[in-house]
């Protein structure tokens, strides 16, 4: 094939026929690089949701470089996350983005079949999907679906979808050999192909703002091929085609796509190795660019290796590539130069980072390592055996921990080393349990939620009593339980159900943090009323930190309901006879000192800012007058979010054992 010809698409765009040589790396320094960045990365936790896409590429990368260098630490660590994050997707349900942690979650699953749990959320959403797909058209990125409750991004409607899903919907068909997955596979990446592949320039439109010849262009009036975007496709080419059987009827159309935006890939390298931001225009914004460039030395490293590509015209854009990314490392071994969120060709520096950038740039060291004959032999299932053991062999220390517990119906539990919560999930919807804070006393500093939840579910050794750790023997139900909240409206508390969402944040063991979403059972102005709960647990304290904002959105970047500043009732609840309702307990403080399991428990919030704050006591619910509610009732503050804290002392633990010495520690707090 005439080169030139098949070039001539993409004129004005920079080709290489120049470009110097980068020096071939040896094996040893691609592998101590590899290291570095993946230790690096994760000694600076981002704060990012574990189930999130931006953090998926960096499971997929330090699967890959632990299996090739024999790194069981960067395989045990994504083992970690999955189990922290319950091997569960995001929970926007048709968001392809929300499926991406499938990719690492089934790999993960393939060496260890006994481990159902890995492969039953991630089965279990996309087998709802297929059996229930959206059919509205949804080409048009701009325009407002017209079936209610549809969003745009329902279907495949920007390219970065086809690293999310594609690559999850692949592993389910090599796992089981079940065709629906390729053939809805196929029917949504054909759909979007079709409206954002520009079969001239050989690349892809990020959305339909972009796409032809009304789409929005450089400031000098050239396309806009989203550098990250065409990553994000080519990075997910090459995940989807090592699924695919050699002799599957997709697989051309998929080799063929490779192939052909490898020559776009090519000729838009610059000189200096990186590919900049956008790829029609590489004068928008004339610098590298780490994730975009990270997905294109990956894409083509593989196809060397796997024998798509031939090696003698590749694979100097591939140490081109490399040199270029290892320019990239900060002083602290952190990967710079990576654009940050978003959907178009945008400004960014030398030092900025992100998850998926250093995903991107293991898996471009992984690759590159494999063509330098760098990667080790061993199995990755052996690989894998190492990492589960070292996992298992770690000693139990002090840390602050938030997990997902779907095993016991959707349960969202933290703690540190002094105290254990849980808060409850769709699975107990139809059940008393609604958004309440339940307190687990422990009596032991090591963390014991993982060990209580499968003795309890493995031996029938259960946590409702104390085994020399401590128990669950706080009754919570539909009771507001350790500082749980609803609405104070008309004199009357109005409460959520179970949350409907959540986000367990990546964070240094110092420090416990999540989200979750609860709906209320009113409207505001006509749009739903959604409680946006951010709860942060600190090492070393007893009280959980709280900031709540209300919102009419689910989505990740909701905004306050503007005019929505209802009256909030915090509260807490007595167990049993003998309680003491303390609603004196001081400024902006109450609490409850009391009887429990064989010692007292003393529980407490504390609201924050400088909204004005009143006491109330609420008859009891029950029949036997053993859980009555002490209230703090507030409102937002000047940023519409409400700040509190909330916690227990159980005097079994040693630590804080009357009734002064708990209102001592509350005091201390305000």
């Amino acid at each position: 094939m005439n080169l030139a010809r098949l070039l001539l698409p993409l004129a004005g765009l920079v080709v290489l026929s120049a470009t110097p040589v980068a020096a071939e790396p040896t094996a040893n320094e691609v592998r101590s690089l590899i290291r570095l960045a993946a230790r690096d990365h994760l000694a600076h936790p981002s704060g990012v949701d574990i189930n999130h896409w931006v953090i998926a590429p960096f499971y997929d990368g330090l699967l890959r470089a632990g299996f090739a260098t024999d790194d069981p630490s960067l395989v045990g660590a994504v083992v970690d996350f999955g189990q922290q994050g319950g091997w569960m997707p995001g929970y926007r349900f048709y968001h392809a983005d929300d499926v991406a942690v499938g990719h690492a979650w089934l790999d993960l699953y393939g060496l260890d079949p006994a481990a159902t749990e890995r492969l039953g959320p991630i089965q279990g959403r996309l087998d709802h999907i297929i059996a229930h797909p959206i059919t509205e058209e949804l080409n048009d990125f701009t325009a407002k679906p017209k079936t209610p409750g549809v969003e745009v991004t329902d279907r495949w409607t920007w390219c970065d979808a086809l690293y999310m899903a594609p690559p999850t919907l692949a592993r389910l068909f090599a796992l089981t050999g079940d065709a629906k997955y390729l053939a809805f596979l196929d029917q949504e990446y054909r759909f979007c192909y079709d409206r954002l592949y520009d079969k001239n320039d050989r690349l892809f439109y990020r959305d339909s703002r972009f796409a032809g010849p009304k789409g929005k262009k450089s400031p000098s009036g050239k396309k806009v091929f989203w550098s990250r975007g065409n990553g994000w496709v080519y990075g997910g080419l090459v995940l989807l085609l090592e699924q695919l059987p050699p002799g599957h009827p997709s697989r051309p159309f998929y080799e063929t796509l490779f192939r052909e935006m490898t020559t776009a890939v090519l000729a838009t390298q610059q000189a200096d190795g990186f590919w900049y931001p956008n790829l029609g225009d590489a004068a928008e914004i004339a610098q590298g660019e780490s994730s975009g460039t990270g997905f294109f030395v990956f894409g083509l490293a593989w196809g060397v290796n796997a024998g798509v590509l031939d090696r003698a015209r590749h694979w100097p854009a591939v140490l081109r590539g490399w040199h270029a990314l290892v320019g990239a490392l900060r002083p602290d071994g952190l990967v710079g130069r990576v654009q940050q969120i978003g959907f178009a060709p945008d400004q960014f520096g030398p030092e900025s980072i992100e998850d998926y950038g250093t995903g991107a740039f293991l898996l471009a060291g992984a690759e590159v390592l494999r063509g330098l004959g760098g990667a080790t032999t061993r199995a990755p299932a052996a690989i894998y055996a190492d990492a589960m053991a070292r996992n298992a062999a770690r000693p139990v220390v002090p840390a602050a921990y938030a997990r997902l517990v779907p095993e016991r119906k959707d349960d969202l539990a933290w703690e540190n080393d002094k105290v254990a919560f849980r808060v409850y999930g769709p699975a107990l919807r139809a059940g008393a349990e609604d958004s309440g804070i339940d307190a687990w006393t422990k009596r032991v500093p090591y963390p014991v939620l993982n060990s209580w939840y499968r003795r309890d579910r493995m031996e029938k050794i259960s946590y409702h009593q104390d085994h020399g750790e401590g128990l669950d023997a706080y009754h919570v139900g539909d009771t507001r339980g350790c500082g749980g909240l609803g609405l104070w409206i008309d004199g009357k508390l109005v409460t959520a159900d179970t949350y409907i969402g959540y986000k367990i944040h990546w964070t240094k063991p110092d420090v416990a943090e999540f989200t979750t979403l609860y709906e209320y059972p009113i409207t505001f102005e006509g749009k739903p009323v959604i409680e946006h709960r951010v709860t942060r647990l600190r090492l070393g304290e007893r009280l959980a930190e709280v900031d709540v904002f209300f919102s009419s959105s689910k989505s990740r970047g909701a905004r306050p309901l503007a005019g929505f500043n209802p009256e909030i009732a915090i509260g807490l609840v007595t167990q049993g006879a003998g309680a003491k309702l303390i609603l004196d307990a001081g400024p902006r403080t109450i609490a409850i000192y009391e009887p429990f399991a064989g010692g007292s428990l003393g529980t407490g919030v504390v609201v924050g800012g400088d909204q004005s704050v009143r006491i109330a006591g609420l008859p009891a619910a029950d029949a036997k007058g053993l859980h009555r509610h002490a209230l703090i009732i507030t409102r937002l503050g000047a940023r519409q979010v409400l700040h509190y804290r909330t916690g227990f002392a159980w005097s079994t633990d040693g630590d804080i054992a009357t009734e002064s010495a708990w209102l001592g520690y509350l005091k201390s707090k305000r």
